[in-house]
């Protein structure tokens, strides 16, 4: 399968160039990352890229769940079956690229926690969450979004809070992939636009900036007609 890749900005477009790291994020609950798809997805980056981690979300996850009104175990069981579902295609296509332990390869937010990078990051996540409007809108439309397909009606801003927890420990991976995974560069890349990172993208964020080396792009099928250019 061939994939059309779309740098966010110019500095991406130089980072890309470099092949050296790509980073996938994989997302539960979203008809798009279908097992096919996910397995022609890595399969395509590491025939393009010296290094590819892929990463799902962790236990926040089910606090996007419970704040859509599900009962905790019930959020904790569909959290770890979505998950499992995005785990195994991907291990797959580590295996078939040669990768010999793609667990390796393959994290959560709740794993990557015990890095100390991503745990410095997070805690400038939650600073810059404070005190920049920009960051704190970004996280708080992702946020809006997750709960509003997961309960299919208008979160309130109670059930908001409950959800942030997922963007702000997204946002580390993104901005600094470099630190994290130990790389020159890093591209991050998803199928569409997203609210989350507009801010940095832009550079409408005052008090976070992405680190040298971080770049975005937008990866789909080329022959994909039906990926919607919405953000969220």
């Amino acid at each position: 399968m061939e994939f059309l890749v779309q740098p966010c900005t110019a500095e991406s477009r130089r980072i890309l160039a470099r092949a050296e790291h790509l980073l996938i994020g994989l997302s539960p609950w979203n008809g798009y990352y279908k097992p096919h798809r996910i397995e022609a997805l890595v399969d395509w980056a590491c025939a393009n890229f010296a290094s590819v981690d892929v990463f799902v979300p962790g236990y926040e996850a089910a606090h996007t769940l419970t704040a859509a009104g599900f009962e905790p175990r019930e959020a904790v069981h569909r959290t770890r079956r979505a998950i499992s579902q995005l785990r195994n295609p991907a291990q797959r296509a580590l295996r078939r690229a040669g990768i010999p332990n793609p667990g390796a390869r393959f994290h959560s937010w709740t794993q990557l926690a015990n890095r100390p990078p991503y745990a410095r990051m997070l805690e400038r996540v939650h600073q810059a969450y404070r005190t920049d409007e920009a960051v704190r809108r970004a996280c708080r439309l992702t946020a809006r979004g997750a709960v509003l397909h997961a309960a299919e009606r208008e979160p309130s801003e109670r059930q908001i809070d409950q959800a942030v927890g997922y963007a702000l420990a997204e946002l580390p991976l993104v901005l600094d992939g470099p630190a994290i995974f130990g790389t020159e560069s890093s591209v991050f890349v998803y199928h569409r636009e997203m609210d989350l990172l507009d801010p940095f993208i832009t550079g409408r964020a005052t008090r976070l900036r992405p680190a040298s080396g971080q770049g975005y792009a937008v990866v789909r099928p080329a022959d994909d007609r039906c990926v919607p250019s919405h953000r969220s």
